[in-house]
């Protein structure tokens, strides 16, 4: 069966959307529009079955990716708790956990079922659309589902539209992973960047799940703070309460914005100073519309002798391997003469390279310099 010409375009659209996410509510509109539908979106399954909320508490699915008309729905579904004891939910995921690709309203309910249904006559055809299908697929061992909608001139989708669907259902996957991997990659800068700021840092997931470190995260661990499992634990009890708490709230506040000034702890391991943690939300730092992504965790060891390294400075400065050596000591104050005997060069070549460092730094003076290399070795990026 070939799929139709314009369904084939919007469906590329929704690609180039995975590298251009500002474009996901656009083409997903007009991919709702090609297969007849009103509306749709990408909708996270929840894994705590315990929770009241059937929806996943570390993640805000109005924030996954959905089609412009949408938006009046899911702010109403959202306000008055439509999600609570949802008939589309509650019947029709356990038949995508079984092997089904795609369920439609007629799955669901029968039509004189349907007559007395509050969830399809107060808020579906109030909101004239009453069509549903759902297509279900797994990423990563996680269930996903694409919910679509279908206006009141639209009817109900058919068998021959559940083969469509079932027949798109591996790009919709494609996509998530696509996104999912592309913004992991983007996690993994980000810790190479704070590496090369002598910060540990861990990527967290939406549940807590450390799914990547870097090198001087690597040495943290066993001296305060330890993984069990995928989970970042500290050692000492009542630190650990602290770094939960850390952590719980920066994956279920969605911006760094909305967390406390002062959003940091303390992991004590005497006879040692303590380790400073903070724990940020990634979204507005990792473009991550499906959130697999959720924090990022950044460790300071003052037992670590802040310093600046020959490597921060060439790489921050572009500078070549004689300024590094020259700007290297000029940042523990030693002044031209003194470097000049150490590196058995002469006066004037120490002050022409003196010269150049001052340009690519910015700076104009040796104390300007010192304060700046300083600063690079004391500060904590991103608080």
């Amino acid at each position: 069966m070939m799929l139709d010409n314009r369904i084939e375009r919007d469906i590329d659209a929704c690609y180039e959307a995975v590298f251009d996410p500002a474009r996901w509510t656009d083409t997903l509109h007009g991919l709702a529009r090609s297969l007849n539908a009103a509306c749709m979106m990408f909708y996270p399954s929840n894994p705590d079955a315990r929770a009241n909320d059937p929806r996943n508490p570390a993640r805000d699915f109005t924030e996954m990716p959905s089609s412009r008309d949408y938006g009046d729905l899911l702010s109403e579904y959202i306000k008055n708790r439509w999600y609570l004891g949802h008939y589309r939910a509650e019947r029709g995921m356990p038949l995508l956990r079984a092997g089904r690709t795609v369920v439609t309203e007629h799955d669901l309910a029968t039509d004189d079922e349907r007559r007395r249904l509050r969830h399809y006559n107060e808020l579906y055809m109030a909101f004239g659309l009453p069509g549903f299908a759902m297509v279900g697929l797994k990423v990563h061992g996680e269930l996903w589902a694409v919910p679509m909608l279908r206006a009141k001139g639209q009817g109900h989708f058919t068998t021959e539209d559940s083969r469509i669907l079932a027949r798109i259902a591996p790009h919709f996957r494609r996509m998530i992973s696509l996104s999912e991997t592309l913004a992991l990659a983007q996690g993994r800068t980000a810790l190479a960047t704070l590496e090369a700021l002598s910060c540990a840092a861990f990527l967290l997931d939406c549940v807590g799940n450390v799914l990547s470190h870097n090198s001087i995260a690597e040495r943290v661990l066993g001296d305060g703070l330890y993984l069990s499992g995928r989970r970042l634990r500290a050692a000492n009890h009542a630190s650990e309460l602290e770094l939960r708490k850390l952590v719980h709230q920066a994956i279920t506040h969605r911006r760094p914005s909305n967390l406390d000034a002062s959003h940091a702890v303390a992991i004590r391991r005497d006879p040692k100073r303590p380790l400073l943690v903070e724990a940020l939300p990634t979204a507005g730092i990792i473009g991550d519309v499906f959130q697999s992504t959720s924090a990022i965790v950044i460790v300071k060891n003052f037992e670590d002798r802040p310093r600046t390294t020959s490597d921060q400075l060439r790489g921050a400065f572009s500078l070549t391997p004689a300024e590094t050596r020259i700007a290297v000591l000029l940042a523990t104050g030693a002044g031209p003469g003194t470097i000049a005997e150490s590196l058995h060069l002469s006066k004037e070549t120490v002050r022409a390279h003196m010269k150049m460092i001052f340009a690519k730094t910015g700076t104009h003076r040796q104390g300007e310099l010192v304060a700046l290399t300083a600063n690079m070795a004391g500060t904590l990026p991103m608080t």
